[in-house]
């Protein structure tokens, strides 16, 4: 596990490095995320509570990271644009 409960779930403005992070909170993306990684990187992401991404966000991909590995493992709801 990479993470657990990082920055309280408010993780916009973060950068992300393989592995696992997991949540016992909402997960907030409020500004840009970056996921950072080589081509085969995974990135997993499980929260027991919501995700919430507002509108006007990016999901930035660097260093050969590629959006087919990151996965989203969300109990909640899942709230794009809020």
């Amino acid at each position: 596990t990479k993470g657990s409960n990082i920055e309280g779930g408010n993780i916009g403005g973060m950068t992300l490095t393989t592995g696992v992070y997991t949540f016992t909170t909402d997960i907030n993306i409020g500004s840009d995320i970056t996921f950072s990684g080589g081509a085969d990187d995974v990135f997993i992401l499980q929260t027991t509570g919501t995700l919430m991404q507002s509108a006007s966000t990016n999901v930035i991909l660097a260093g050969g990271a590629q959006a087919k590995n990151i996965f989203w493992q969300v109990a909640g709801r899942v709230l794009v644009g809020k």
